[in-house]
């Protein structure tokens, strides 16, 4: 008896088989985007000790200055850009999201040339050790921002596989410059900014090829005026939670001690999976809510799944680092594990508290509910001040770390509380406050 084999797009392939192709298709973009993110964070790191290890304490500086102001402005390009394309065009027809994409990138590259123009600026006018490697900076910006974008747009795409390529390639490059900077014996802030940043426009390029189309910059203006309704809570939470992160930190190292500050740091490194683990499910989930539209009982239930994963992978790890034997820990971060190991726990609690809220906060932002995002976030500025500080005063840099760890906890119930009544409401089908959406978009409470 012959045995007919099903093509995939035969219309008598039962449900088991599309049920399969789907958790297929899911499982495969989960595992590149993971990769992805190791990719980019495992460069990173490996640069930066690379780094360290052949510049002197004040090139090492020089470098570190120049690559804040780029994970600053990524950072800002991802909040700003990237989650409205996102949110706006996760689920839209491919002729509606190349567009979109081209738009986005061309306003990202244009504020790579902004923020360019005003780095070189900057570096001219303070002049000194420092000047060069701005300058340098200020050139490669447009570059490395747009290398960033294109990740954002491919993951948004479902294309997760096509990011890790990209940075597969740039990290490639980048070694292989630094390799040849080592060899020649040019060791310099400017010169390692050139071996890692100028294969970052390469790849930009390479990634305008993989997507077959280039950034737009002329409509990236006019793309970008129409999620005004959008980008002031963005930018008010962007500028909240950075900058009250920041000034809690500064102002620790000034009522304290610039250790307690290091002894922050320390614990961070040491739990740092656990953000990539964060930034990679992020990366991932997000794009997944919007395309699904996920609305009701069913978004809830996606969420506390989302909340129990992260859960359990945080206090796995969390184990492993709290349990981490001196020997280890000094040969990781030597001198300053004495400093780091108790404050270890105290900034897991924090690292708890994102998991449990992280399914909740997800659903908000996947499915563009902004002003809601804003608001819990905006919780996060007092909390950092007044619980950080407080705890500095009572117990030094541990309690500064439960401190901060304490205000990711007050607004795990905030965010549950607001998916709920906004989940429900949709369950029942009653109006919400809408804002206007872009043309071919239906509008959506911000």
């Amino acid at each position: 008896m012959a045995v007919r084999v099903r093509a995939p797009g035969d219309p008598t392939a039962g449900p088991h088989d599309t049920g399969r192709r789907r958790v297929r298709a899911l499982a495969g973009r989960a595992f590149w985007n993971a990769a992805d993110q190791m990719v980019s964070s495992a460069t990173n790191l490996a640069l930066s000790l690379l780094v360290a290890r052949a510049l002197p304490t004040e090139g090492f500086g020089d470098f570190a200055v120049a690559f804040t102001i780029y994970v600053f402005l990524t950072s800002a390009g991802r909040s700003l850009v990237a989650q409205p394309l996102v949110v706006r065009h996760a689920a839209a027809t491919p002729e509606e999201f190349r567009a979109a994409a081209g738009s986005a990138t061309g306003v990202t590259a244009l504020l790579g040339i902004v923020a360019g123009l005003v780095t070189a600026g900057a570096g001219l006018l303070l002049g000194g050790a420092i000047s060069l490697p701005l300058l340098t900076m200020g050139a490669l910006l447009p570059g490395l921002l747009v290398q960033d974008m294109w990740r954002a747009v491919f993951s948004t795409q479902g294309r997760p596989f096509a990011a890790f390529v990209n940075d597969v390639v740039w990290a490639v490059l980048q070694f292989a410059a630094v390799a040849a900077v080592l060899v020649l014996d040019r060791d310099s802030a400017t010169a390692m900014l050139l071996a890692w940043g100028g294969p970052a426009l390469v790849a930009a390029v390479i990634g305008a090829v993989q997507f077959g189309a280039r950034p737009r910059l002329r409509a990236g203006v006019a793309w970008l005026a129409r999620q005004r309704d959008l980008l002031g809570y963005y930018a008010a939470q962007f500028a909240s939670v950075m900058g009250a992160n920041q000034v809690t930190l500064l102002l620790i190292a000034a009522v304290g001690s610039t250790s307690d500050v290091g002894a922050l740091r320390a614990a961070q490194v040491v739990l740092g999976p656990l953000t990539l683990l964060n930034l990679s499910a992020l990366t991932f989930v997000l794009p997944e809510i919007s395309r699904r539209r996920l609305t009701g009982r069913r978004a809830i239930e996606v969420a506390v799944m989302a909340s129990l994963g992260m859960l359990v992978l945080t206090l796995a790890w969390g184990a492993v680092a709290v349990a981490l034997p001196d020997s280890i820990g000094t040969a990781l971060l030597g001198d300053t594990w004495a400093s780091a190991e108790p404050v270890i726990p105290a900034t897991l609690v924090g690292m708890i508290g994102i998991a449990v809220g992280f399914g909740a906060m997800i659903v908000l932002m996947g499915r563009g509910y902004a002003k809601d995002v804003f608001w819990v976030c905006a919780l996060l500025a007092p909390g950092f001040l007044v619980l950080g500080l407080g705890g500095l005063h009572l117990w030094g840099a541990t309690g500064a770390a439960l401190g901060l760890s304490l205000a990711q906890w007050v607004i795990v119930p905030v965010a549950w509380w607001r998916v709920a009544v906004l989940m429900r409401r949709e369950r029942d089908h009653l109006p919400a406050p809408e804002a206007p959406g872009p043309p071919g978009t239906s509008g959506r409470q911000v």
